[in-house]
């Protein structure tokens, strides 16, 4: 199956190969009026990538948590698409998963011993002027920053602001 592969691409691009492939396996759910979408590439960092990928199904179990996952930011066919990430993975990386025109996704990666956290990607008119999307060439990122990066620099709790009544 994979030497068929070799030859397809190397037809496709009219040179030859050897090409380094890495498949990405995807799951659709149906969640609640919404369609979510996990994707687990199968490369060196697979069983990394795995454990994202049963925190996700453990959310997605969830059916409160579930609802939120599928209020994200959807692709150009309305699905949320969550890709099971590494710190190590980069902006370009991830960027080159975006096809056009107006593709989204999430950013899937394991922070903590329970959590994750998800980075919005996205390109396309339908995204433009949106602040919180990444790719490479935003917010000074180029292609190759490391999600790690953007961790570090991702405030994850908010200071809340209290009001004092001057009155009070």
């Amino acid at each position: 199956m994979h030497s068929e592969l070799q030859d397809a691409i190397a037809f496709h691009l009219g040179q030859e190969g050897p090409f380094q492939v890495v498949e990405h396996h995807e799951r659709h759910y149906d969640i609640s009026d919404g369609e979510l979408v996990t994707r687990l590439a199968q490369d060196a960092h697979a069983a990394d990538r795995q454990i994202v990928y049963e925190r996700l199904g453990r959310t997605i179990r969830d059916s409160r948590q579930a609802k939120s996952l599928i209020q994200g930011v959807p692709n150009a066919v309305g699905e949320v698409v969550y890709v099971c990430s590494v710190p190590s993975d980069t902006l370009g990386w991830l960027s080159e998963q975006l096809s056009e025109p107006d593709d989204a996704f999430y950013a899937a990666v394991t922070v903590g011993e329970e959590m994750l956290m998800t980075l919005p990607f996205a390109h396309g008119e339908a995204y433009s002027g949106a602040s919180d999307i990444y790719t490479a060439g935003t917010r000074g990122y180029d292609k190759d920053t490391r999600l790690s990066e953007i961790i570090q620099e991702t405030r994850i709790v908010t200071p809340v602001h209290q009001t004092i009544d001057a009155d009070a």
